[in-house]
C-alpha cells in the first residue's frame, strides 16, 4: 500500500481499534494517518525503523551536553576545530 511494514501495523491496529470500539470518528484519522505515512515513505523508507531505534537508545544519542561532558573532556579538546 506504499507505507513502510511498521506505519502499516500502527495503522490496521488503529483501524481494528477504531472499530472495536466503535468509535467510527477515528477512520477519518486512520486515513489523514495512511497519507501522512505514505508521504515519510516515499522521503525515507527507513523512518520508522530509525525513529524506533532513537527512542529505544535515547540515552545512547543524546545530543543535550550537560556539565559532566565539559568536564570529561582531555585538555585542548577541539582547539583545532574550524569555527
Amino acid at each position: 500500500m506504499g507505507v513502510e511494514k511498521g506505519s502499516f501495523a500502527f495503522l490496521v491496529f488503529m483501524a481494528v481499534f477504531c472499530l472495536v470500539a466503535r468509535a467510527y470518528w477515528g477512520f477519518p484519522l486512520v486515513g489523514i494517518l495512511y497519507f501522512i505515512a505514505r508521504w515519510l515513505s516515499k522521503r525515507d523508507d527507513q523512518y520508522v525503523a530509525i525513529l524506533m531505534r532513537y527512542l529505544n537508545e535515547d540515552h545512547v544519542y543524546d545530543a543535550t551536553p550537560r556539565l559532566s561532558d565539559f568536564s570529561n573532556r582531555p585538555k585542548g579538546w577541539g582547539r583545532s576545530l574550524p569555527m
